[in-house]
């Protein structure tokens, strides 16, 4: 639920309105039974219930969403079997910043104060730009609806000594509103592979602090303000030559967002925002006698500035808005703090045609500094059937700009014996390593690296048909269509005279996902409700598909060792994609002191690497075979403002130490939640 009815006509202040789920990801307050884009809300009281205390534990049990491990053992998002880096994470409409390898580490989000969380599937770079590719996730914090003094606290505690306690203060007289929050996280980790001297997860403490302000000073005019600081350190670890280097890994980020909206009569308002955001992560190693053995940093910062307008005439919604971003990241393997400069226009419209049919369209141009103007178009449309079916359509264009890794990497890692380089400064380092005498072999030539990438761009479409025959049951189904091209990938360039593989960044084809997401609600009755969800993915890349249709290529079949000539239908697709994902979730309230829920995920095999050496994943490479988790929680009501919970995360125990690092094994947890309403 969200506010969206005024107080007084010419007010901005907002209050609750009941039995009405509002979705504002797409930029202003809209009915989610109206929207017609595939989208998803989390409520918060499947939050509370789910016992969750960061956002990976929460989101992935959503149709469609896994969660998937980086290379440097953070937890990305993939959605629509599209990649991490596709998806724009935000913070009551502000962008999270600080992407391992494209990734945003979920684990770093904590959920204490999330009121619920807004999923739209599908391009969104019409409102988002950049990186909003494949979809958007907007966190919506907790507000204070009405006058009085609120704290709530919340305390956790689970396996491997881990405890999370929590406490958020609101207060709210009139125009004034404050809203604090404070979360502290400490685990001792965890280890799945007892052989080696490293830990799969090690321990680690973090803290969450934000501040939330709004004061109307009129009727018209509203400020809103909101800092928020993160600490995170770790025990930072590395097993070289069967020694142990220990060392820590600190990670800061920082957040403040300023917004002053003035609402110059009921039907058009003016706000102005900024935004600034930064996020830095020092890490050292030290060796036996504790001199530095090695370190490494990573410094990124946002600066984001937007003047938006909203206006309602004719029974038309529009919203308006431009603005500027700069972004700059220094880390250590680029020789030089980088920088990139945007200035944006987007502009949204919402109607009803013939006063049934629900119709957006949007565009928005965006003009980075070093690269061609990207203009991003999208457009829905909801046409009812009947009152219980309704028919959503939407195409949409959407981009992804070289970030700053595909663009100034230099990196080097000496023990396995490889380096890469970002494309802005590969021709310079292969030149001199030329002139030197240091290449051996050269794969592709170095003038094909002089030219700048391109912008990733892609075409989204979704169908889907909504059907609800009774209050108690809704069925939904949408087909899904991503056309991703300029793909961005690495590829060897060349060898060196000490045998270490040099690798650089191109533009190398298309890469398509597509498939079906079903989704369906039964509550039989007042106490009871099933949710099922499931998607079939396709996810391939179509230079592969082509080459299948006009070469003969070989794998071998590792329970024959034969040669056996591949056909286009034993090309399975994209690596680290599941072709079937499912989730049945269950709430059952057994009396007014007493609920219960289970929450069981599904997850078909996938491969991550290609075990034949044929440069594509086929039947006979080696998978990781499919899994199931289970939770289960139990709630006791002891009051109307308190409760406590029990609960088991996984409980098969489900692990597979070689390959997927973020699933610990089985966890119990014990929560406690007390409110304080005066």
């Amino acid at each position: 639920m969200i506010a969206q009815s005024q107080v007084q006509k010419d007010s901005v202040l907002t209050v609750i309105k009941i039995n009405e789920v509002t979705i504002s990801a797409a930029k202003s307050s809209k009915s989610l039974e109206g929207l017609p884009l595939p989208t998803s809300v989390i409520s918060e009281k499947e939050i509370i219930k789910s016992g969750a205390s960061k956002l990976d534990e929460l989101i992935t049990k959503e149709t469609g969403i896994v969660s998937v491990a980086t290379k440097t053992g953070t937890e990305g998002l993939q959605m629509q079997g599209l990649d991490a880096s596709y998806i724009t994470i935000l913070l009551d409409g502000s962008p999270i910043i600080g992407r391992s390898f494209g990734a945003l580490d979920l684990n770093r989000i904590s959920v204490g104060a999330i009121e619920k969380i807004e999923i739209i599937r599908g391009a969104s770079s019409s409102l988002y730009g950049s990186n909003a590719l494949g979809g958007v996730v907007n966190l919506v914090s907790k507000k204070q609806y009405e006058d009085g003094k609120k704290i709530m606290l919340g305390l956790k505690s689970s396996s491997n000594n881990t405890i999370n306690p929590n406490i958020i203060y609101q207060y709210k007289k009139a125009r004034f509103q404050i809203s604090n929050f404070m979360d502290y996280y400490k685990t001792d980790g965890y280890d799945l592979i007892k052989t080696d001297l490293l830990k799969t997860v090690n321990p680690f403490t973090n803290y969450t602090l934000s501040s939330k302000i709004r004061y109307q000073f009129s009727d018209k005019l509203m400020l809103k303000t909101q800092v928020k600081y993160y600490n995170q350190e770790q025990l930072f670890t590395s097993e070289k030559s069967s020694d142990l280097f220990e060392g820590e890994s600190i990670v800061k980020e920082k957040n403040f967002t300023s917004s002053l909206k003035y609402l110059i009569n009921s039907n058009f308002s003016q706000e102005a925002e900024i935004y600034w955001t930064n996020y830095r992560t020092d890490e050292f190693l030290l060796d036996s006698v504790n001199l530095i053995f090695d370190e490494n940093f990573y410094d990124h910062s946002l600066l984001h500035s937007e003047l938006k307008t909203n206006f309602t005439y004719l029974g038309v919604n529009g919203i308006v808005g431009f603005g500027m971003t700069k972004e700059e990241l220094a880390r250590k393997d680029f020789s030089n703090k980088s920088e990139q400069d945007l200035q944006f226009f987007y502009g949204q419209l919402e109607t009803k045609v013939f006063g049934v049919v629900d119709v957006i369209a949007g565009s928005r141009h965006d003009n980075y500094k070093n690269y061609s103007p990207e203009i991003s178009n999208k457009l829905a449309l909801g046409i009812p059937l009947s009152a219980k079916m309704r028919i959503n359509g939407s195409v949409g264009t959407g981009f992804k700009i070289p970030d700053f890794r595909q663009r100034y990497f230099d990196f080097t890692n000496s023990t396995i014996g490889y380096t890469v380089l970002g494309r802005d400064v590969a021709f310079d380092r292969l030149t001199d390593m030329q002139n030197n005498g240091i290449l051996e072999s050269i794969s592709i030539p170095f003038a094909e690296i002089q030219t700048p990438l391109k912008s990733e761009t892609s075409l989204n479409i979704n169908v889907g048909v909504k059907y609800k025959p009774t209050k108690n049951f809704s069925f939904g189904i949408n087909l899904f269509n991503n056309k991703v091209n300029d793909l961005i990938d690495w590829q060897l360039v060349a060898n060196t005279t000490s045998s270490t593989k040099i690798y650089s960044y191109f533009n190398i084809n298309q890469v398509v996902t597509e498939g079906i997401e079903l989704n369906t609600v039964f509550s039989p009755t007042s106490k009871l409700q099933i949710k099922m969800g499931y998607q079939l993915l396709y996810a391939y890349d179509t230079e592969v598909k082509n080459r299948l249709q006009k070469e003969k290529i070989y794998a071998r079949d590792p329970e024959t060792q034969a040669s056996v000539e591949l056909t286009i239908f034993d090309y399975f697709g994209l690596f680290n994609r599941s072709r079937h994902m499912g989730n049945f979730k269950l709430f059952y309230d057994i009396n007014d002191k007493l609920d219960v829920n289970t929450i069981i995920t599904y997850r078909s095999k996938y491969a991550i690497n290609d075990s034949n050496g044929n440069n594509l994943l086929d039947t006979y490479d080696e998978f990781i075979k499919g899994y199931a988790l289970c939770d289960l929680g139990i709630t006791h009501h002891t009051t109307s403002l308190s409760s406590i919970q029990l609960g088991i995360k996984n409980i098969f125990g489900f692990t597979n130490p070689e390959y997927i690092s973020n699933i610990s094994g089985r966890l119990y947890y014990f929560n406690i939640k007390i409110n304080i309403n005066n």
